[in-house]
């Protein structure tokens, strides 16, 4: 079997009403329903303090609700970065991690996937993707409260442990990018191939 290299972006973006809704976000996930994650086995650890995965596909929720009507634009601003026209948020959760808190090496559905970095501080645990083709590398982005990053699914990716009592709480999603832009696909026919083989 042969491997052939693909490029494939990763997005960050700033989420301009993050200050306006972060007060508010905050105390309906603070009043929401939520369970504790403590997995530890020879190859990772995952303790979450508090997170309402379960109920991920449940788009009723009050602070979902609140949240999307900001969040779409930028969600759809992405796939059309990409060349989609179109978004299906499949998945939408919180996770808060307190001192130790930590989420294990692992991999979304869908064909991307994200975290809103909520309540974060500078010395707040950061996100780590191994980089797909050799998986030879961390790769670690420096974010900060209120970014936005967005990746395939399948890239492979932890939070580390937060090493300071500071609550760390992020907003992680699966969506998936639909619909190729028409103007794209116009493009398409003038572009030559190459043979990587």
């Amino acid at each position: 079997m042969k491997k052939i290299k693909l490029e494939t972006p990763c997005l960050v973006f700033k989420f301009k009403e993050h200050n306006k809704i972060k007060k508010k976000l905050m105390s309906l996930i603070n009043n929401s329903k939520d369970y504790s994650l403590n997995n530890k086995n020879e190859y990772y650890s995952d303790l979450i303090h508090s997170l309402d995965f379960k109920n991920s596909s449940d788009h009723s929720r009050e602070w979902v609700i609140y949240l999307r009507k900001y969040l779409e634009k930028y969600f759809l601003k992405a796939a059309n970065k990409l060349g989609y026209q179109n978004i299906d948020v499949k998945n939408i959760w919180f996770q808060k991690y307190k001192k130790g808190g930590q989420h294990g090496w692992h991999i979304h559905g869908e064909n991307y996937t994200g975290v809103y970095y909520l309540n974060f501080s500078k010395n707040s645990a950061k996100t780590e993707l191994i980089e797909p083709f050799s998986q030879n590398k961390k790769i670690k982005i420096n974010l900060f409260e209120g970014d936005i990053v967005m990746f395939p699914s399948y890239v492979v990716h932890r939070a580390t442990e937060q090493k300071e009592l500071f609550n760390k709480v992020i907003i992680s999603f699966n969506i998936e990018f639909k619909d190729i832009l028409p103007t794209l696909i116009k493009s398409f026919e003038k572009i030559k191939s190459i043979n990587l083989i």
